[in-house]
């Protein structure tokens, strides 16, 4: 029993003699929809025109356009559809073995021998045309996949990256960033009163704000960087090899640029405050997406128990400026008073102190740990190698009267 009509396979048959055309639509016709073509040149034609073909079957030799020409220009298409179809070359007495080999070299699925017989054309046309639905059909259901896979990686209402695929890249670049012994950054972008918002101006207004919002966010970012929506009212930002400073900079620029940007939806005004958090630990070995995320989100709560609208760096807020006298004061707790001026003209001039080497160390500690603390705590692990190398010093005593985390807040 046949396929119906509207199944079968289409073959495109190509020879100059309008005898051989025949012979094969007599053997095919109940198995395939079959088009013809007297030479290469109107078969191209006809392929450029028709997507649905399955297999094509060409005489070697034809004038204009011949077999292998045909065949070479096939595999050399930059279409799909052409460049994998099955080409069944049909050779006569006077094709010589050299003339089949630059066809098999050309990509010839398979060859038949003129005069062909019956039962051998139609075996070979229709395996060659079965292969060739289920290798299309494997790629349309790869192209079907691939599509489903990127509509489950983006957020329906502003067309972002949604929380899943932000979650996946912040793995994949903490993986490169520690092989690679990069840096890397993340924003977390909070808009201000939203649930106020959505309820006084409704859904239709306060999604509109997202999406323009969500726009406002992605411009003039880097190829690398991914901008996502990370919650009902939150989008994050990723920007691999960006050090805080950086990561500050593009958080106030887009600070700057919601409070500039005027929000005129249904002719009417919406104002738009946000608060953005900034994280860029230091990069080693055990960091992961969640130590990541607690971080930034910890800073984002920091930054609204302030009363938001504003750009939150650090777990508390540096006062980066600090009189050298209470500098002293504080390293004075910890060490002689003459142990900390000798330190202080040490880093200031480089002369070398005729003094022990230890209480120099430990004049500066403190200097240090409230350095450390304005830079995001990236030395601690050196810090505390040092502090650890004096107390086991000769047997002296602990390095201060308070921990360093209350020295260091004593200086901010």
């Amino acid at each position: 029993m046949t396929e119906s009509t509207a199944n079968r396979p289409t073959i495109l048959v190509v020879d100059d003699s309008r005898l051989m055309r025949v012979a094969a639509r007599k053997i095919l016709k109940n198995d395939f929809e079959i088009l013809e073509a007297e030479d290469g040149e109107a078969a191209w034609n006809v392929l450029q025109d028709n997507r649905q073909i399955n297999l094509l079957m060409s005489d070697l030799s034809m004038p204009n356009l011949d077999g292998l020409g045909l065949l070479k220009r096939i595999r050399e298409s930059s279409e799909p559809h052409c460049k994998e179809l099955p080409v069944i070359i049909v050779t006569g007495a006077e094709d010589d073995d050299g003339s089949k080999n630059s066809a098999l070299a050309a990509g010839a699925s398979d060859f038949i021998t003129k005069p062909f017989e019956s039962v051998q054309l139609l075996a070979r046309a229709q395996a060659q045309a079965k292969q060739q639905r289920t290798q299309r059909a494997l790629h349309d259901s790869e192209i079907s996949k691939q599509q489903l896979k990127k509509l489950s990686s983006v957020d329906s209402l502003t067309g972002l990256a949604n929380q899943s695929a932000f979650l996946n890249n912040i793995e994949e670049s903490l993986s490169y960033a520690v092989r690679h012994g990069t840096e890397l950054a993340l924003l977390m972008v909070q808009v201000e009163k939203y649930k106020a918002l959505f309820l006084r101006r409704g859904k239709q207004t306060a999604e509109e704000v997202l999406r323009r919002l969500a726009g406002l966010l992605g411009e003039e970012r880097r190829r690398e960087d991914t901008v996502a929506r990370y919650g009902m009212d939150t989008f994050g930002i990723l920007l691999p090899s960006a050090n805080l400073m950086s990561a500050r900079r593009v958080a106030e620029q887009l600070h700057l640029a919601v409070k500039q940007r005027e929000f005129n939806i249904g002719g009417e005004m919406v104002p738009l405050n946000v608060t953005i958090a900034v994280s860029s630990p230091p990069v080693h070995a055990h960091i992961d997406s969640a130590g990541l995320l607690a971080d930034v989100g910890e800073k984002l709560k920091i930054a609204q128990t302030a009363g938001g609208d504003r750009v939150q760096y650090s777990l508390a807020e540096p006062t980066l400026e600090q009189p050298v006298q209470k500098v002293v004061a504080v390293a004075a707790s910890v060490a002689s008073i003459s142990d900390v001026h000798r330190a202080l003209q040490s880093l200031s001039s480089g002369d070398t102190i005729e003094s022990h080497a230890d209480g120099l160390a430990r004049a500066v500690l403190p200097i240090l740990d409230a350095w450390n603390r304005t830079h995001e705590k990236k030395y601690s692990a050196l810090l505390a190698q040092l502090k650890s190398a004096l107390q086991a010093g000769n047997g002296r005593e602990s390095l201060t009267t308070s921990s360093p985390d209350t020295v260091a807040e004593s200086l901010i």
